[in-house]
């Protein structure tokens, strides 16, 4: 008698933890792609991008060297102030088209979770933190507009987490078709909630209290992706997709441990109300360095001492 082979559930034991560790690796990732963006934006604009700051209770930045004074203020700086927003909703808008050549439940989870967590922390989250001063109300102020025009940057976030919300449960559906809609929200709920929910948490306690406007604004996808598991019905996927395999979860267990590091190394909270950052090129007479970022960099790039401030 031949043995049973395993079939790709989401909702069995294997898929569930490949698709936690995929959700805690997906979120350092969202954060990265937004300071990506702003880095690419800065450049695009004729800045110099020399770090990265992922804070974990503040809004990210790529550290640039700005080729003016008044850069910030300039129509060449719209990359740099909309870069951050607009990098994490562009992977979430790019992941899905790319499950259709996944052919492994773990690959089909990275692709949900990554597209999930660029859009309510990546998108939503980071940049509630501080909404009189996050980049797209800066931008917004430095053309003038109305600084409430950026929560529609919410209604797109909304828009792109229904496309993802609706690849989970096609995944779900191609072992389970009979899908209920108490299973289909137990499972959207089970797979997409704790990884934003557990940030959100850390980050507050960090910040010493609930940020109102980033909890709201990425409460929105929540309440969308709850709401498409209890009127969708997708069909099944109809391409073969494997199970998930022990070296899919090492592989996930190992790329996790990694994304975290580097937010450790990049983001971390420090003594003084300081954060981490990095830094990889030297800082020019005009960046965006704050005082309260402690970016760690090579030695190479630290002043010789016949150069150094004598106050250090």
């Amino acid at each position: 008698m031949p043995a049973v082979q395993p079939r790709p559930d989401p909702a069995a034991p294997s898929g569930a933890l490949a698709s936690l560790l995929a959700a805690v690796g997906a979120v350092p990732f969202a954060l990265l792609a937004a300071a990506v963006g702003q880095g690419l934006g800065a450049a695009l604009g004729g800045g110099g991008w020399i770090g990265v700051c992922l804070a974990w209770e503040r809004p990210v930045w790529a550290l640039v060297n700005q080729p003016a004074l008044n850069f910030a203020a300039l129509p060449r700086a719209a990359g740099y102030w909309l870069g951050s927003t607009a990098a994490p909703l562009l992977v979430a808008a790019l992941a899905m088209p790319l499950t259709l050549r996944l052919r492994s439940l773990a690959g089909q989870l990275i692709a949900v979770q990554l597209a999930w967590s660029s859009v309510v922390v990546g998108t939503l989250w980071q940049a509630g933190l501080d909404p009189e001063n996050a980049h797209l109300t800066r931008w917004l102020e430095f053309r003038g507009l109305a600084p409430e025009l950026r929560l529609l940057i919410v209604a797109a976030a909304a828009v792109a987490v229904v496309p993802v919300t609706l690849r989970l449960l096609a995944v779900a559906r191609i072992t389970r078709h009979h899908l209920r809609r108490r299973r289909r929200i137990a499972l959207v709920a089970g797979h997409l909630v704790p990884a934003p929910l557990a940030w959100a948490l850390l980050s507050s306690h960090l910040r010493g209290a609930l940020p109102v406007e980033a909890a709201a604004t990425a409460a929105v996808p929540v309440v969308v992706a709850l709401a498409v598991a209890w009127v969708g019905y997708p069909a099944p996927l109809t391409h073969p997709v494997a199970p998930v395999r022990a070296g899919a979860l090492l592989g996930l267990l190992v790329v996790a441990a990694l994304a975290w590091a580097g937010l450790g190394l990049a983001g971390r909270p420090l003594p003084g109300d300081r954060v981490a950052a990095v830094q990889w090129a030297r800082a020019g007479s005009f960046n965006n360095i704050r005082p309260w970022m402690a970016p760690v960099r090579p030695p190479w790039l630290d002043d010789p001492p016949a150069n150094r401030s004598p106050l250090g």
